[in-house]
This record gives structure tokens, sequence and C-alpha cells, in this order.
């Protein structure tokens, strides 16, 4: 199933691939994901957020009560024009589930666009179409909470 997203950021290129580099801002992501655990890893090539995630309504008779995810974004060194091209990763352990995305972040005149593009796949025989339609909304969730996150965060006055 093919994703899409277009975000809009009210901060810099810099300060938003800072943003996305910042462990408390990762955190604060999962928390309002709804992450009843969640652990950061941030190295020099990735920024990863391991979570365990309630699945409500009908997707638990396929997945279980709740499911572990781990989101990794990977960034290149900026282009001529400041772009950011990188990956993002989502993996549902145990399940064969997985979000295969390529990300874009471009610096505008007046803050950052961020784009991310990619592919849901469920493979389960049979009910897999189901259930990535019925994951779907989480994922939609997923990454609409990082704009809105970031939009905050940016916005904050400065200390």
């Amino acid at each position: 199933m093919q994703l899409t997203y277009r975000h809009s950021y009210p901060g810099t290129h810099e300060e938003v691939v800072a943003l996305m580099r910042n462990e408390e801002f990762i955190s604060d992501v999962a928390q309002h994901a709804g992450a009843t655990s969640h652990s950061v890893h941030i190295t020099d090539e990735a920024t990863t957020v391991d979570m365990t995630l309630s699945v409500p309504g009908e997707v638990a008779k396929f997945v279980g009560g709740s499911v572990h995810v781990s989101q990794t974004f990977r960034w290149r060194a900026p282009e001529a024009d400041g772009t950011r091209r990188g990956t993002v990763d989502v993996a549902v352990k145990g399940l064969p589930v997985a979000v295969d995305a390529v990300g874009i972040l471009r610096p505008l005149t007046d803050g950052t666009e961020g784009i991310y593009e990619g592919d849901l796949n469920v493979r389960i025989p049979l009910v897999g179409r189901k259930v990535e339609q019925q994951i779907r909304p989480f994922i939609d969730d997923a990454f609409s909470g990082i704009e809105r996150r970031a939009q905050d965060w940016l916005m904050r006055p400065e200390v």
C-alpha cells in the first residue's frame, strides 16, 4: 500500500535536522503516539525509536493487544541546496509488517518541508490487504504526530 506524507515545519532546515536527532524530542513523539514503553537510540548514522503500542479494535485479533514497533530515520549529508535525503524504516517485531520509505527534508524560505513516500507491506496470506487497511490509520497518525510535535517544539520560545 502506497504512503505519502508532506510536512511543513516552522523552523530552519538546520533546526529541523537537529530536532530529528534530539532524544527528548523523539521521546516526546513516542509518548504522544501512546507508547506504553519506548527507547531512543541516536548514532551518527541513524535515529531509532523502539516503542510498544497498544492495538485497539479489530486489528488486535490479527496482531494481539500490543505491538513492538521500531522506527529508524537515516539522513544523508546535505546536498548543495541544503536538501537532505534519507530513508525511514518501520518494522513490527514478530509480524510480517514493514514500512519502507524515502524521506526528503528541503529548506524553504519560510521553513522546512518534509516529504515521506513509501510502501506499507503486510505479508499475511489472504488477509494481508485487509490488515494493511486497518493498520494504515496508525501509520498515518504516527507520521502526522511527528509533524504536530515538531511544530510544537519549533514554536517554543527560546529559553
